[in-house]
């Protein structure tokens, strides 16, 4: 059977930071190499997980989250990708079904 995982993309979107915060953050992160872990958000702004299909490219979810859900939602995405079928996860982030508290 196929997997979401098999024809859907997740990639991680950071919020951008401005002024002296991007200035630390830029900092931060050439001290301690965070920007080399994939999904990382060492800025502390949050960002958006983007799932889209591998073959056109075409965006099927965008979910905006805090820096401190970056973890659990990752977490919670990679393992529905690696479950479900393709029209299970689309069924399961319809538009007309998702909520600010989906976990």
């Amino acid at each position: 059977m196929e997997r979401a995982g098999d024809v859907l993309e997740l990639r991680f979107e950071p919020h951008e930071r401005r002024g002296l915060r991007l200035l630390a953050a830029a900092l931060w992160q050439a001290v301690t190499l965070a920007d080399t872990v994939p999904g990382n958000d060492a800025s502390g702004a949050g960002g958006t997980y983007v799932v889209t299909r591998r073959g056109d490219g075409e965006e099927l979810v965008r979910v905006d989250i805090t820096h401190e859900e970056i973890g659990s939602m990752r977490a919670h995405l990679e393992l529905q990708l690696a479950e479900l079928t393709p029209d299970e996860f689309a069924a399961a982030w319809s538009r007309d079904d998702i909520t600010e508290e989906q976990p």
